[in-house]
């Protein structure tokens, strides 16, 4: 019997879905306990331009510091305008779920937010 494209297609997707959910299993319960005091290492999985700065989540949480923060976001501060720049680039660009990144952070202030102080790349570029 001929495989058609369609079967072939099919096929693949299953296979990497299969992968990317063992991936999940072997990788998520190692990332998620990993809360430190004031930073926290993963990509960014959601901005939110606010007046006086950008909200930006994780997609492995929020530094211990920042537990209470408004919805969950940590700001980056409209007075930081580096950090700014570099956030809305990357979230431009759509690059924000495949940068690496370590975000420290100062507790949660009169704001409502923690603020974020420092993002690094390591050695991933951005």
């Amino acid at each position: 019997m001929a495989r058609t494209v369609g079967d072939v297609r099919d096929r693949f997707w299953r296979r990497a879905l299969y992968f990317l959910c063992i991936l999940g299993v072997t990788v998520a319960p190692v990332r998620s306990a990993l809360a430190y005091d004031n930073y926290q290492v993963g990509h960014i999985s959601r901005v939110s331009f606010i007046t006086n700065g950008i909200g930006i989540w994780l997609d492995t949480g929020l530094p211990t510091n920042c537990a209470g923060t408004i919805a969950g976001y940590m700001m980056v501060s409209s007075s930081s305008a580096p950090l700014m720049a570099f956030v809305t680039g990357l979230w431009m660009r759509g690059d924000a779920s495949q940068v690496g990144l370590t975000v420290y952070t100062t507790p949660v202030d009169s704001t409502g937010f923690c603020q974020v102080t420092q993002i690094d790349t390591g050695n991933a570029g951005g």
